[in-house]
């Protein structure tokens, strides 16, 4: 066992995957989504990484820089992904956060909790929410 694949192996684990995958339901045509936002400087003050596939749009990250928050950027980001994603023919769209980061938030644009997982870490919860695009 390897615990520290090398680049090509890992790429040869994920291409394996995509194959079996693409046999069972078709290709998942995942694309990028991906969004920066920056001030006046040109530094990158915010952002959403995500993409699209099967219909869905998922987030990896949403980010606002601290002195930047509370100003309607993340709020910004989220909608444009979402009306992006909506474009690419998607449905729904599925996000992870923690206790401490944006349950709130989300919750207020419309997304439900689907499931928690407690003690991540300890003390703490981690949540799985979906939203009808």
């Amino acid at each position: 066992m390897n615990f520290n694949p090398n680049e090509n192996e890992i790429a040869y684990i994920n291409g394996a995957l995509s194959k079996f995958n693409d046999e069972k339901v078709g290709a998942d045509n995942h694309e990028l989504l991906n969004i920066i936002e920056y001030d006046e400087n040109g530094n990158v003050i915010a952002g959403l990484l995500g993409g699209t596939y099967w219909g869905w749009m998922h987030i990896d990250i949403l980010f606002v820089s601290e002195a930047f928050r509370k100003q309607g950027l993340g709020s910004r980001l989220l909608v444009a992904a979402e009306k992006e994603a909506i474009k690419r023919g998607c449905h729904s769209v599925h996000v992870d956060t923690m206790s401490w980061q944006a349950p709130e938030f989300y919750k207020k644009y419309g997304y439900r909790i689907i499931s928690e997982l407690e003690d991540i870490p300890k003390g703490h919860k981690k949540f799985h929410l979906i939203k009808d695009l």
